[in-house]
């Protein structure tokens, strides 16, 4: 299921650290494109917004407390959600991103990271209709 709002892509953070949190929210404008912004501080209150109204994007912590980001991604497909989901971590082995791909992430940021290097992975995972206004089509 895909939000439609007027329009506006839906992206929803969760992210437990409010100074990264912030960061990411101050980057995302220079997408270029309408968007709808929302953060949850924890995989569980994330999951409570998405259930309420389902978002076109999904950025995620992996390391948070409760349920972790590759948890959140892998109750979403479960539900059957074919959004972009992206995981940003510090946290980088070889079984963590095997647990990601069979989560169903579409795409792993490494903690620390450029902003442009975020906003670059956001951008070829954006849904068809915000890449059209992106690309001006």
């Amino acid at each position: 299921m895909v939000a439609e709002n007027q329009g506006r892509l839906r992206i929803l953070l969760v992210e437990d650290d409010n100074h990264i949190g912030r960061i990411i929210e101050l980057a995302l404008p220079s997408l270029g494109i309408p968007y709808e912004f929302a953060a949850a501080l924890s995989a569980e209150e994330g999951l409570e917004l998405w259930e309420a109204h389902p978002f076109d994007m999904l950025l995620t912590d992996y390391n948070l407390r409760g349920m972790t980001g590759l948890k959140l991604v892998e109750v979403l497909r479960q539900h059957g959600e074919h959004a972009p989901m992206i995981l940003i971590t510090a946290y980088d082995s070889p079984d963590v991103r095997r647990h990601a791909r069979t989560a169903g992430v579409d795409a792993y940021v490494m903690k620390p990271f450029f902003v442009d290097e975020l906003i670059e992975t956001v951008r070829k995972y954006l849904p068809a209709r915000a890449e059209r206004e992106v690309n001006g089509r």
